[in-house]
């Protein structure tokens, strides 16, 4: 039986060139390291980059570190100019393969020497004073993890300094399966990884990575770490921007047939992870709802509303990978408060030799007009 959830090496694409690696500099520890995958962002590059000149922190405190991942426009060359306006700030890995963001988030993790690790996209930009108050809030809290918050820009502007929303930020000390089923069922906080700054020392002694050779990789850095957070800071303030980039990667990447099973295989590789580090025993309810509603259902939401058909096997093999790793999910307590059960339990009841795939996008259209992803 066939199941998603192919790990791609991690020898000779992980690597960066040996004349490279004897060149690569070692500073003292900054407050904050924060990691760009770039690829073809000529167009953005500049934004991201300069929003980072201009913190209040101050960008003496920052390690930037950009992951060229052999783009072929001018990317490396802005990354260039950029450097040498402040090299003591930016570290840039030129990659000499393309392995995409995952990895190159993973190798990137391997030079970050900063207190914190904040995640920015290459196409997305921070305001003035983001760092500095994600920084303090840090410090004060002692947080494992501090999630903040986003709004879609469709272009820069200097004007643009609102962060405030209107709640108060908050300290969630996570005890038990309550408080993590308040962090992770109640929309405070989301799968991404671009919207939250982490302890160094925590990635550390975890040893959180990126899914490599997908584009939806984040789901195996961010679960373990929210399952292993003890202290989760909820600061309730728009810093990030999010740009809609028909352009970008990710996007295009999303609309591929071939990458249609990607959130699949993320989410099979991190059962592996999350039975190897016990966190299925310790537990059981939180991760059977969480690998339910992403592999499963998330995987048929996104997909089928992008265009993306399914064939009856795929189907079938994923039904047979719930039924065997969560054979008694309908009994699930969190599931059953959730209204999507009743069209997870239609889905996986669904006869691919009998019925027509019309019949399941259908009941999956259904799904996301009157549900919706509850996570």
């Amino acid at each position: 039986m066939r199941f998603f959830g192919l790990c791609p090496q991690n020898d000779k694409n992980m690597k960066c060139s040996e004349e490279f690696q004897k060149e690569i500099r070692k500073s003292d520890m900054k407050k904050i390291s924060v990691i760009i995958p770039c690829y073809n962002v000529e167009k953005y590059i500049d934004r991201c980059l300069g929003s980072l000149s201009e913190q209040t922190i101050g960008i003496d405190e920052l390690e930037i570190i950009a992951v060229d991942d052999l783009s072929t426009d001018g990317t490396r060359g802005r990354i260039e100019v950029f450097e040498k306006s402040y090299p003591e700030s930016l570290l840039f890995i030129p990659l000499e393969e393309h392995v995409m963001q995952g990895a190159a988030r993973n190798i990137a993790l391997t030079y970050a020497s900063g207190e914190y690790v904040v995640f920015l996209d290459s196409d997305d930009w921070l305001l003035p004073m983001a760092l500095e108050h994600i920084y303090e809030k840090a410090l004060k809290s002692n947080a494992d993890i501090v999630g903040y918050y986003s709004r879609t820009a469709r272009g820069y502007s200097k004007d643009d300094i609102d962060y405030e929303t209107g709640e108060r930020s908050t300290l969630l000390k996570i005890d038990g399966t309550e408080d993590l089923i308040k962090l992770l069922f109640s929309g405070l906080t989301m799968r991404g990884c671009w919207d939250k700054a982490y302890k160094k020392s925590f990635i550390d002694n975890n040893g959180f990575r990126y899914a490599e050779g997908v584009f939806d990789e984040e789901s195996l850095f961010t679960i373990p770490a929210f399952l292993s957070a003890r202290r989760y800071y909820i600061l309730n303030e728009e810093l990030h921007r999010y740009f809609e980039n028909t352009e970008s990667t990710v996007y295009n990447l999303a609309h591929r047939m071939e990458h249609r099973d990607d959130n699949a295989k993320t989410w099979f590789e991190l059962y592996g992870v999350l039975k190897e580090k016990g966190y299925l025993g310790r537990e059981p309810e939180v991760t059977e709802a969480l690998f339910i509603q992403n592999y499963f259902n998330r995987s048929f939401l996104i997909n089928i509303p992008r265009g993306l058909k399914y064939d009856p096997q795929t189907v079938k093999d994923m039904q047979y990978t719930v039924k065997t790793f969560f054979p008694d999910y309908e009994e699930n307590p969190i599931l059953m408060q959730m209204r999507s059960l009743e069209y997870t339990k239609r889905l996986m009841a669904f006869d691919t030799r009998r019925e027509s795939m019309d019949v399941f996008e259908r009941t999956v259209g259904e799904f996301a007009a009157n549900v919706g992803n509850e996570l």
